[in-house]
C-alpha cells in the first residue's frame, strides 16, 4: 500500500500547504527506482567497474556469482550500489585479516555479503574457510520497529505522516543461508534475538563487525556489544547509515558514538565505519 501512494505522488505534488512529493526521502528514492528501471544498467557496470580486481578476481564477477548463489533478487537501484559498496565491505575484511580478533556480521539475510567476504578472502587466500567469521540473524526478520525507526511518509491531503517498515520483513532462511556458506565450513552460525543471541558468541576480541540490522534498537545493542571488545585498527562497518526507510540505525549509531565519543566516518555508499581506538 505504502508503496502504490509513492508512485501515485511521482506524478505531482502535494497541494496547499503541505510538502511537496519530492521533499519526502522515501518518495525520492521511488523515483530513482524507477529511473534505474529504465536506465542501461549493464553499460553503466561496464563503464564503472570494469576490470576492477580483488586479488585477482574480476569485483562484478564475484559479486554477481554471490549474488546467484544465495538466491538473491538484486532491485535496480541496487545494482549500481552493491559493487562499490561490496568493495569498501571487502577492503575493511582483508584489512580486518591481519588482525588480533574473531569477526561477525549481525543480520545475516541470505548471507550474500558473508559470501562475498569469504570468497574475497580466499581469492587472497586459498585456505580460506571461513574459521573466525560468526553470523547471527534471527531467521525470522525484523524485530519490532519503534519510534525511532519512523520516517516520513505523505498522509492525507499530503499532510505528513510517520510510517516503519512492517516486523518480520526481509526474513532469510537459516538453511538457505547454510548453502550459500557451504564452501566456508569454518563460518559458525548464531540464530537468536539481538542482544540475547550475543550470549552464544566467543568471549573474544573482535577485528570486523558487519552490522546491518537496520533498526534502531539492534543496531545501538550490537554498537553496545562490539564496541568495547573492538581490537587495535578492528572495523565496525553499518550497512544501513544512509538509508532513507532505516532511519533508526543513523540515530542508533549517532546516539551511541556521541556517548562514547567514538570517532567515525560516512562513504558514499552510506555506510558508516568505526576504527578501534
Amino acid at each position: 500500500m505504502l508503496l502504490r501512494l509513492l508512485k501515485s505522488l511521482l506524478r505531482g505534488t502535494a497541494h496547499g500547504g503541505a510538502l511537496a512529493a519530492d521533499e519526502y526521502p522515501v518518495v525520492r528514492q521511488e523515483r530513482m527506482k524507477q529511473a534505474h528501471a529504465r536506465a542501461p544498467l549493464d553499460e553503466h557496470l561496464a563503464i564503472l567497474y570494469g576490470d576492477l580486481r580483488m586479488c585477482g578476481e574480476r569485483l562484478a564477477n564475484l559479486v554477481d556469482d554471490c549474488i546467484a548463489r544465495s538466491g538473491t533478487r538484486l532491485p535496480p537501484l541496487k545494482t549500481l550500489h552493491r559493487p562499490l559498496a561490496s568493495y569498501f565491505l571487502i577492503r575493511y575484511y582483508l584489512h580486518a585479516l591481519g588482525l588480533e580478533g574473531a569477526r561477525a556480521e549481525c543480520g545475516v539475510f541470505q548471507g550474500t555479503s558473508s559470501l562475498i567476504l569469504c570468497r574475497a578472502a580466499r581469492a587472497c587466500d586459498a585456505s580460506h574457510d571461513g574459521t573466525g567469521m560468526h553470523l547471527v540473524d534471527s531467521f525470522d526478520g525484523l524485530s519490532a520497529p519503534g519510534a525511532a525507526d519512523q520516517f516520513p511518509v505523505p498522509g492525507a491531503n499530503g499532510a505528513p505522516a510517520r510510517e516503519t517498515v512492517p516486523q518480520n520483513g526481509f526474513a532469510g532462511s537459516l538453511e538457505a543461508a547454510r548453502s550459500a556458506l557451504r564452501d566456508f565450513p569454518g563460518v559458525t552460525f548464531h540464530r537468536g534475538w539481538i542482544p540475547d543471541v550475543f550470549a552464544q558468541l566467543p568471549e573474544s576480541r573482535w577485528s570486523f563487525v558487519h552490522v546491518d540490522v537496520d533498526l534502531y534498537e539492534p543496531t545501538y545493542a550490537c554498537l553496545d556489544y562490539f564496541y568495547p571488545r573492538l581490537s587495535r585498527g578492528g572495523v565496525i562497518i553499518c550497512d544501513d547509515y544512509g538509508s532513507a526507510v532505516f532511519p533508526g540505525a543513523s540515530r542508533a549509531w549517532n546516539r551511541y558514538c556521541d556517548e562514547r565519543g567514538a570517532r567515525y566516518v560516512v562513504l558514499d555508499t552510506g555506510q558508516s565505519v568505526i576504527l578501534g581506538p
